[in-house]
């Protein structure tokens, strides 16, 4: 794993950068799946979102960042409860959810995302939460495979079929 980057959490002064990552993240995803919008704002008004979200609910922003001080990744995460999910115990229902995982593509395969997925970890283990979950496009192979690396397993899937 290359030393050569840091996670820290996300500033004010981050807003323009995570902009940039999130505009990205969608893009690759619009790509990939032909339901994805392109933003015409560049993410601003999903940033502000994700933002407001964390800050309800218990989360936090991580930035990776290179030792120059390129930001170079971002995940956000933060403390769900899912009151309708009658099917499951009562414990289950409230988890950690990381909501974005992005990382540039020149850092990609270098220990970046596993960091920042880590850093997630610590903090749901501090809001004394017993799972995380991370939802994936089903064609976003690489993120799949990140995801495995860290320790997530498959728990539901949604299928779909197209009219």
């Amino acid at each position: 794993m290359s030393a050569s980057f840091r996670i820290r959490l996300y500033a004010p002064t981050d807003l323009p950068a995570a902009c940039s990552l999130l505009n990205a993240l969608q893009e690759a995803e619009c790509a990939m799946e032909s339901n994805r919008a392109h933003w015409p704002d560049g993410a601003a008004a999903y940033t502000e979102w994700m933002l407001s979200e964390a800050a309800a609910n218990k989360g936090a922003i991580f930035i990776a960042e290179s030792n120059e001080g390129a930001p170079i990744g971002l995940a956000s995460c933060w403390r769900v409860e899912d009151a309708s999910d009658t099917t499951v115990i009562a414990a289950a229902r409230v988890h950690l959810y990381v909501s974005d995982l992005v990382v540039v593509e020149q850092w990609r395969g270098r220990g970046v995302a596993g960091r920042l997925l880590a850093e997630a970890e610590r903090h749901g283990r501090a809001l004394g939460l017993a799972q995380m979950t991370i939802g994936v496009l089903s064609a976003n192979d690489a993120a799949r495979r990140a995801y495995a690396k860290a320790g997530f397993e498959d728990y539901e899937m949604l299928l779909r079929k197209r009219l």
